[in-house]
């Protein structure tokens, strides 16, 4: 009968000398390779699992699949096979020991060399995921550290449970992963993806700067605090700081979709806080002890959840409710296969068969995805709940903020100054979740951040551009990173140009600008420009209103793909309409995740305001009925905000007779409607202009 080696004993070329560790999968061992007198790590597989196929196929498949990735930070394989029935592998040995075992011993490193470490991490997930292997179980025991001359090398191990997306093998149902570093639809038994990994790295992140995992309790308690409690936060608010945070909030996010869009996109991101980082917290200078793995077995109901040590800034969108009890009652069920298996998470007999190789960060249309991200670059200048207002007046710039169900509150001097002769638009350029505003001119453009209660002067993010004396800009996150993107049109009667300039990770600056679509036979003169993700796929794409040939107005989506929009096609086509007379916004009016547009049309004695909603290949019109201002539509002007903060755009219409701003709304049957008790003075109406996302 097999029987697991121990010390003294050999397997192949390899003499054991010591055991490093053991888990579920089997034992790993510090060996040496006799004739080349090598170190070597010693992975042996547990006969129990040796005996199962599906399971010696994954083992044997671990080392191609290692092999298939030149990484510097996946630990090289050199050898596998088998002897008296017993499956080894044999990689490098890294002498440092891992990430946890350190941490217990020295306590926390500096900031910037545990943001480096896990930039490393997340380059070993971006070189996996290229192969087409999403790793399962990142966690501080599968990152081995090798001190270097004045940095620290890490590596990512412990592929064995990795699933390759070329396999033809069916999972027999484990939900893989450390539970403390689990993501929240992984305990809902959805598939590992890339998504997955990132998720885990943020828990890494945190815990490698606070010295403890961000949540923390049994199984049920872990799987309510990763699905509902909100993303734990760095105390303070130094700019590093709020950079981290940032870079936290978005790879715990609920929502897979809302993670960075990838693992080379978070690299580079840790990378670049790694080289700005001053202290961004107070954390423990005293040893920490690595806590240990939570046992499967199910505990008893949990009590009320303490948030962990460092406080908590910002909380994400409540989450929709009726999902913590389906959550909860599946826990229970897998909880107690669980403690009868003795060895993982056991979901019946369905295969974990979706595919891991879907482009990372989609959060698709399934069920449970959680609250998709804002298909428009919002107003929310304060960074709370609600988009603002931003009026540029006489000579300042006012804001007049949300007061969610309250609708505006009264305005605000937010700058003495209102950027005279400009074009001004809004958005998240540096990706703390306050919109700013970017100053454009023909040669540069300049940025005045949100400081939560004011505008920071303008500074340059990009100059030497020549612009022509036209010229159009439009915001929208073209590259899906959550940080707002300029694109530039700029054409004559011949044809037209879009540029698109990104904003820069770890900033303050803009990519040169970078033409992404020419027309030729276009007219300048013959369409507007919008931006807004019309497919949920996280990348907003341009919307063009324009007049064709034989008339009429129609609108026309180019899709935003890798560097460039794909040809435009048309989304609607409204023959009865007048290019002169139609006015539009974008906005998500009925709260799907896709970026929808509402016209304003000219009409005998006032303007009429028509919802168009996104269908994923095209607009429609609701069965409602439109809304109606019996004023003229060069009185008016209007953006798409959501002031209420319920995730569905509203319509601000500013009188500039009157004075006010009105909040219109889409109600439940399609109709655009007034939202009553509303009204909010704007100061300087006359002349004002209400900052959008296209100048």
């Amino acid at each position: 009968m097999p029987r697991i080696p121990g010390v003294g004993d050999r397997l192949g070329p390899y003499r054991i000398t010591r055991e490093l560790g053991a888990g579920g999968m089997g034992i790993v061992f510090e060996a040496l390779e006799e004739g080349l007198g090598r170190r070597v790590a010693l992975k042996v597989l547990a006969i129990q699992l040796a005996e199962e196929p599906e399971f010696r196929a994954r083992f044997a498949r671990e080392a191609t699949v290692l092999a298939r990735s030149d990484s510097p930070h996946i630990i090289q394989v050199y050898s596998h096979g088998e002897q008296d029935g017993c499956l080894y592998l044999a990689t490098q040995f890294v002498p440092g020991g891992d990430l946890a075992a350190r941490v217990a011993a020295k306590g926390v490193p500096a900031p910037e060399v545990a943001l480096d470490v896990v930039a490393q991490v997340a380059s070993a997930l971006a070189d996996a995921h290229a192969v087409g292997v999403v790793h399962r179980d990142v966690k501080p025991h599968n990152v081995l550290l090798r001190p270097g001359q004045g940095q620290v090398h890490a590596y990512l191990c412990d592929f064995g449970i990795a699933r390759d997306d070329d396999s033809s093998l069916t999972s027999s149902g484990v939900v893989a992963g450390t539970y403390a570093y689990l993501a929240p639809e992984r305990f809902r038994g959805a598939p590992a993806t890339p998504a997955s990994d990132i998720y885990a790295l943020g828990c890494l992140l945190w815990f490698l700067l606070t010295g403890r995992a961000p949540y923390e309790g049994g199984l049920v308690q872990l799987a309510q605090q990763h699905e509902d409690a909100p993303v734990p936060q760095l105390p303070g608010s130094g700019r590093t700081t709020e950079r981290v945070n940032d870079f936290l909030r978005r790879a715990m996010a609920k929502d897979p979709g809302a993670r960075p869009a990838s693992a080379a996109r978070a690299a580079t991101e840790l990378r670049a806080l790694a080289a700005a980082a001053t202290p961004v917290a107070a954390p423990p200078t005293t040893p920490v002890a690595a806590a240990p793995a939570p046992s499967p077995a199910p505990p008893p109901p949990p009590p009320a959840v303490s948030a962990p040590t460092p406080s908590i800034t910002r909380e994400e969108p409540p989450r929709p409710r009726g999902r913590r009890g389906r959550v909860l009652a599946g826990l229970a069920a897998l909880a107690l296969v669980a403690a009868a298996a003795g060895t993982g998470i056991y979901l019946g007999t369905r295969g974990d068969g979706a595919d891991p190789t879907a482009r990372d960060g989609d959060a698709g249309d399934s069920a449970g995805a959680g609250t998709p991200r804002s298909p428009v670059t919002g107003s929310d200048v304060d960074g709370k709940d609600g988009d603002d207002l931003v009026v540029l007046g006489d000579g300042t710039t006012d804001v007049l903020l949300s007061k969610g169900s309250g609708g505006l509150a009264a305005a605000q001097r937010w700058a003495d100054t209102s950027y005279a002769g400009e074009k001004v638009v809004r958005g998240d350029f540096d990706g703390d979740r306050r919109t700013d505003l970017a100053v454009v001119d023909g040669s540069e453009i300049r940025v005045a951040l949100s400081t939560g209660t004011g505008f920071a002067p303008a500074t340059s993010w990009r100059d030497g551009l020549d612009l022509p004396e036209r010229f159009t800009v439009t915001a929208g996150d073209f590259d899906g990173d959550r940080r707002t993107d300029l694109a530039l049109l700029t054409g004559d009667d011949s044809g037209i140009e879009v540029q698109v300039l990104i904003a820069e990770v770890g900033g303050p600056g803009f990519t040169e600008p970078t033409p992404w679509v020419r027309r030729a036979g276009w007219s300048y003169d013959r369409m507007r420009l919008g931006a807004g993700d019309v497919d949920r796929d996280g990348r907003a794409d341009l919307i063009e209103m324009g007049t064709p040939p034989r008339g009429g107005v129609d609108i026309q989506v180019f899709v935003a793909g890798d560097g460039s929009f794909a040809d435009p096609r048309k989304w609607t086509d409204q023959p009865g309409w007048t290019f002169a007379e139609s006015r539009y916004t974008v906005g998500d009016l009925d709260r799907d995740g896709r970026a929808d547009v509402l016209v304003a049309r000219k009409v005998d004695g006032g303007t009429e305001l028509v919802p168009l909603l996104s269908a994923g290949d095209g607009f429609r019109a609701t069965d409602g009925t439109p809304g109606r201002i019996e004023r003229p539509l060069d009185r008016l002007a209007i953006v798409a905000a959501d002031v209420t903060g319920d995730r569905a755009s509203d319509l601000v219409a500013l009188d500039r007779d009157r004075g006010t701003a009105r909040l219109w709304q889409l109600d439940d049957d399609g109709s655009v409607v007034r939202a009553d008790g509303r009204d909010v003075t704007v100061p300087g109406a006359g002349s004002a202009t209400l900052v959008g996302i296209t100048r």
